[in-house]
């Protein structure tokens, strides 16, 4: 009886031993399991923020702007000298036009090299002598800068000061009967165009002489720029509308 006391009280021991590991190796597996998803989810979030970052490193290279183009720039503007405002110079369409306010000299020019700074040109003068020109720009908007020592009358430049508005002169009824007798819209037209195309000027003159093509009903008519190079623009009025060319 003694033998079977201790036999049931050791395989009791026995159980309560089973019972006590088994919940050890349930606690161990939950906190092996909660190290686990704790690495994992310290691992996503690393990656998470890592992922982002460079996302947002690559945005903001990717909206940084394009640099600039000196042509543009030097193509943008009236300019004049440096040391004598009386020195103009217009770049525009394939054509130099510099002015020492007696002498005006006219070129043409084509783009070879273009950058942010600096940009090659082919400079071909009056007397067909072709000439390899650098011009650079520094500084920005009213504090540019323009520098190329193979242009004629000055080497440094500076942007001209505006003037407003182009005005429109000289139209007179004749003319405007033939078009429709809308001045407002033959102003805004040649306004904004002469704006955009011809920085150098403040002022287009009808130059009083009217082209007529009674077959398309068309009117053409011409006004000559107050630039250096003294800008011819053509105004053809057609189907009620202006349309302007240079």
């Amino acid at each position: 009886m003694e033998r079977r006391k201790r036999a049931v009280a050791m395989a009791a021991a026995g159980a309560v031993a089973v019972l006590v590991a088994a919940t050890l190796a349930r606690c161990s597996a939950a906190r092996s399991a909660s190290a686990t998803d704790a690495g994992t989810s310290g691992a996503t979030a690393a990656q998470t923020t890592t992922d982002t970052a460079g996302s947002d490193a690559g945005g903001s290279a990717g909206e940084t702007g394009e640099a600039g183009s000196c042509a543009s720039a030097l193509e943008s503007r009236e300019w004049m000298g440096a040391d004598d405002a009386s020195e103009r110079l217009t770049a525009s369409g394939g054509r130099i036009v510099e002015t020492d306010g007696t002498n005006t000299y006219t070129s043409s020019y084509r783009v070879t090299e273009d950058s942010a700074g600096s940009c090659e040109l082919s400079i071909t003068r009056a007397d067909g002598t072709v000439v390899q020109a650098t011009a650079t720009i520094t500084g920005d908007g009213d504090d540019a800068r323009l520098r190329c020592e193979q242009l004629r009358v000055a080497f440094d430049w500076v942007p001209a000061p505006t003037d407003g508005e182009v005005r429109v002169t000289g139209v007179d009824d004749e003319y405007l009967s033939l078009v429709g007798g809308d001045e407002t819209a033959l102003d805004a037209a040649v306004r904004l165009w002469v704006s955009m195309h011809v920085p150098g000027a403040s002022e287009a003159a009808f130059d009083g002489e009217v082209f007529l093509d009674t077959n398309e009903d068309r009117v053409t008519a011409t006004f000559t720029c107050d630039d250096p190079g003294r800008t011819v623009v053509s105004v053809e009025w057609s189907g009620g509308a202006f349309s302007v060319t240079g």
